[in-house]
């Protein structure tokens, strides 16, 4: 399985950063298991590194790997287009009423 590699941007403990955060972290661990490295950076600590890394708005998350680099805006709560950008198929919960 191809291994990712994510930045989240995050400002602070805003409720938007907070859901963020949730989001992607049950993401990963639901589509990526094993397979994916998150750095959550909170750029009120370092405003710095938001100008270096040029995020304009908050929360961002950055796959930076693997090639080529997507960028997401928002609250990360779009799994669907979350899962298109990142390359990643759907998981189909199975419907017991076909057992």
């Amino acid at each position: 399985m191809t291994h990712h590699r994510l930045r989240l941007y995050v400002v602070g403990t805003t409720p938007s950063s907070s859901r963020a955060i949730v989001n992607v972290r049950k993401l990963c661990e639901e589509h990526l298991p094993n397979s994916y490295d998150l750095e959550v950076v909170d750029i009120s600590l370092n405003p710095t590194v938001a100008t270096l890394a040029q995020i304009v708005a908050a929360p961002t998350l950055v796959k930076e790997l693997p090639p080529p680099e997507r960028r997401f805006i928002g609250d990360m709560s779009d799994t669907p287009r979350l899962l298109s950008g990142l390359g990643l198929a759907m998981r189909r919960t199975p419907d017991p009423s076909l057992d």
